[in-house]
């Protein structure tokens, strides 16, 4: 019951590469730490995390987008067609397709970014699901019950919502396209990073 205007969306999520190119006022030094991505080697291809909303809007501000809504985030996690695709790669419970801790050995970190093809979205887009949970540019609420063109999230609120599961979740439950969490948008957790979204060029 959700009609989308085309947008762009980041093929993969924002590494710490591409962070540390962000000389915009807003794109502050990521927090340090166990399991957080910033200053260690090797690490340039990882996703960034351990940063909050506000940095990850300010990063995406700088290329000229924003965060995704919620409704553009599910919807390039998904396609349009939602019954066969409950992760972003379909019904098939989680296997291989995503990084998570559900690997054996357990995996204690990160992955690099676009490695797991197999967990691809319908739009090609990687890592929809597992590596770092996303935020995304909305306040909580409710999904309406009623038809809706590009639904936002309320006006205001405390918290902000990030999507998508993590690697260090174990549930297939959490890695759903549809799974939503949200916190205070001055969180900075290894868990979660961020990608961006604009309008369609």
């Amino acid at each position: 019951m959700v009609t989308m205007s085309a947008f762009c969306m980041d093929l993969m999520e924002v590494t710490v590469a591409a962070y540390r190119g962000c000389t915009a006022p807003g794109c502050t030094t990521p927090s340090t730490g166990v399991y957080c991505n910033w200053g260690v080697t090797g690490r340039d291809n990882h996703p960034i995390n351990c940063v909050d909303w506000n940095q990850s809007r300010a990063y995406c501000q700088s290329r000229g987008g924003d965060l995704p809504t919620e409704a553009q985030w599910e919807y390039a996690a998904r396609g349009s067609d939602v019954a066969n695709h409950i992760y972003p790669w379909g019904n098939a419970a989680p296997a291989f397709q995503l990084c998570c801790r559900g690997e054996v050995p357990p995996r204690t970190s990160t992955c690099p970014v676009q490695s797991y093809p197999s967990g691809n979205s319908p739009f090609g887009l990687f890592d929809m699901a597992g590596n770092v949970w996303e935020w995304t540019l909305d306040f909580p609420a409710s999904y309406t019950t009623v038809a809706a063109v590009d639904p936002t999230g309320p006006s205001s609120g405390a918290n902000r919502v990030f999507r998508g599961g993590s690697w260090s979740d174990t549930s297939a439950t959490v890695v759903r396209a549809a799974s939503r969490y949200d916190n205070t948008p001055s969180l900075r957790h290894y868990s979660i990073g961020f990608r961006c979204a604009r309008g369609a060029m």
